[in-house]
């Protein structure tokens, strides 16, 4: 089963609304990693399930993956478990959840399963990691135009030109048809 995994920081929640928008049931698990101040991630959760429909996890514990959104609790890092397990950490990093720590993950699963998108953001978090996961089959997706450019330079930069660079409506497009099989 394909995962649909969504990374970013500064400027992302909106533009994660409108690619959740696919106006049917979700048939895959969408991972969603932005850095958040802890008391917000259980509002956003919530505000994702009003908007869109799906049905939407705050990740406490170790979980199995199901065709929902999977949000990691407050102050938490998510991570794989294995293709078909997600579960959260203390987190001991700047900012959380960390993009480092959920793609050091996916390491150990299989490589195919994962489609990345990159949203807009501050920083390089993940960055040290996408070369080895692209390299193994992991397909990344960088959001063309995003309000914050730093974080998608920093991980195109990583992955040299091995990505597709996408518009958040195009990115939409992607996982309707990734839902639809």
């Amino acid at each position: 089963m394909k995962k649909f995994i969504i990374v970013g920081s500064a400027g992302s929640p909106s533009d994660v609304l409108k690619i959740l928008k696919i106006d049917e049931k979700l048939r895959i698990p969408v991972i969603v990693c932005l850095h958040f101040t802890g008391s917000v991630m259980e509002t956003f959760a919530q505000h994702i399930a009003k908007e869109t429909d799906h049905n939407v996890e705050v990740v406490q514990k170790c979980t199995s993956l199901d065709a929902k959104v999977y949000l990691p609790e407050g102050e938490k890092d998510i991570a794989l478990v294995n293709n078909e397990m997600i579960t959260v950490h203390k987190s001991q990093s700047k900012v959380h959840p960390s993009i480092s720590v959920l793609f050091e993950s996916m390491k150990k699963c299989d490589p195919r399963d994962f489609i990345v998108v990159v949203l807009g953001g501050l920083g390089d978090d993940g960055k040290e990691h996408v070369g080895e996961l692209r390299k193994n089959g992991v397909r990344f997706i960088v959001q063309k135009n995003p309000k914050f450019k730093y974080l998608p330079e920093n991980i195109s930069e990583a992955l040299e030109e091995h990505y597709e660079k996408m518009e958040v409506e195009k990115i939409r497009e992607l996982l309707l048809t990734l839902n639809r099989g």
